[in-house]
């Protein structure tokens, strides 16, 4: 069956590919409206339907790229290593640096000498942009997937399972459906080509959202060949690890998996949490979870059935949350896809999991990801560089060193004194021993474009 190429009418309008710290989470909102139009424009036989109107417009063009899926699938596994592209998510796990490349895979780092990182190896994993390890397991969805895989030996990664459409989230970074099954469920899709096309609406039946290209629905499988313990994760992941179960959160869901046989996870449930969810974060008995508009606190005492006990709200910006001790850590930002005017660090006292309470916030300059080791805070300032603070004492933090010049996404304090900074230019490591003068231990850079 040949099927319609795709684009979208006004008051929806995309630009060219954001940068990779915008490509993580577009809003709930967006995303449903292109998951619609893409099933629309699956089950469509041809014709055009234009909006009834008298102007000139512009739109994007998304033609779907489509591989067969055992080509797809032999394609997932452990290759030489290569430079690293699109810095994404981080992942700390014993001597290793795990660093995604936004929807292409993950670089293998042996950090044995933080001045010296080498890299190893690289595992081919296209649509990933979390991870999760236990043990000798690592976790990582591929658009709607799951894959499970073996890392006894990091420098050649085995393969162990999928299970099939369990993560739901395969969106690209404009906002489109990835993943998605065509031709009898034997290919799927596996990106976009673009372009723009200009015309005059001009059609007796008004559609707001969705124009098809009679053009036809562009098939090129060929051109896009061509083209025991667990780690620890940022603040902005959306995979962790808690006893014994895998969690993830996608826009509206929590999914538990049981992960006691690494090896072999099975889901137990999942319940909706609201909209706009975008990270989570482990402390002892309890997860708590980022969005849009709140902080979101469940206990996992039945780790099977986590049970919702509050919810903080704040108004719409993006939202990492950590936590130590009684305190969790909340910074909100602005942005096109987080909305709202509001740059914070938030403080939330989490004593009474069921009534938090906020204590304090502070000025920042548009935060991203951040972590807490002792007291110690380190929050990512987007392109206004890598802010250190003194946070003992709520009702006085403190910035002890701005470093600018370098735009950075998450970080990992992991170690006393080290950290791990995820930024577009590369993945640094400094010792921060001493607060006020950190020093940059090493930089592993990515390819030039």
């Amino acid at each position: 069956m040949q099927l319609n190429s795709l684009y979208f009418s006004p008051p929806v309008t995309f630009l060219s590919p954001a940068p990779f710290y915008f490509q993580i989470h577009p809003p709930m909102r967006i995303m449903l409206l292109k998951f619609s139009v893409i099933v629309a424009g699956m089950l469509a036989l041809g014709g055009c339907v234009k909006e009834k109107c008298s102007r000139i417009t512009t739109q994007t063009i998304y033609t779907p790229m489509v591989m067969a899926k055992a080509d797809y699938w032999a394609s997932v596994k452990s290759e030489a290593p290569q430079e690293i592209g699109v810095p994404g998510k981080i992942y700390v796990k014993d001597q290793y640096i795990f660093v995604n490349e936004i929807s292409k895979g993950i670089h293998v780092i042996d950090n044995s000498d933080p001045r010296a990182p080498k890299n190893v190896a690289f595992l081919n994993i296209r649509g990933n942009v979390d991870i999760a390890i236990k043990g000798n397991t690592l976790y990582a969805d591929s658009y709607a997937d799951l894959v499970v895989f073996n890392i006894v030996d990091p420098l050649h990664i085995s393969f162990v399972k999928k299970l099939d459409n369990i993560i739901a989230y395969p969106i690209n970074s404009a906002g489109l459906m990835m993943g998605q099954s065509v031709r009898n469920n034997d290919s799927m899709v596996v990106g976009y080509n673009t372009r723009d096309t200009t015309y005059e609406c001009d059609c007796a039946k008004r559609n707001e959202w969705l124009v098809y290209d009679n053009a036809g629905y562009s098939l090129n499988e060929s051109a896009y060949k061509a083209s025991n313990g667990t780690g620890k994760g940022g603040s902005m992941a959306r995979f962790t690890i808690a006893k014994d179960y895998l969690y993830t959160v996608n826009w509206n869901q929590l999914k538990a998996f049981d992960i006691s046989n690494a090896a072999n996870p099975v889901h137990k449930g999942e319940q909706n949490i609201g909209g706009g969810i975008e990270t989570i974060f482990p402390y002892g008995d309890y997860l708590f979870i980022g969005s849009t508009n709140a902080m979101f606190i469940y206990d996992i005492i039945n780790p099977a059935a986590p049970k919702k006990r509050s919810t903080a709200t704040h108004f719409r910006a993006c939202d990492p949350v950590v936590v130590e001790g009684t305190k969790a850590y909340v910074t909100v930002r602005s942005g096109a896809a987080c909305g709202g005017n509001i740059n914070e660090l938030q403080v939330f006292d989490v004593a009474n999991v069921d009534q938090p309470i906020k204590l304090a916030s502070y000025q920042m300059k548009n935060p991203f990801g951040l972590g807490v080791s002792n007291g110690k805070l380190f929050i990512c300032e987007g392109t206004f560089g890598l802010r250190f603070m003194q946070g003992t004492d709520f009702a006085s933090i403190s910035t002890t060193k701005l470093i600018e010049g370098f735009t950075t996404y998450d970080v990992i304090p992991y170690s006393d004194k080290n950290l791990l900074v995820s930024a577009m230019d590369g993945v640094y490591q400094y010792d921060y021993s001493a607060m006020n003068n950190p020093v940059l231990l090493s930089k592993i850079s990515i390819k030039k474009r």
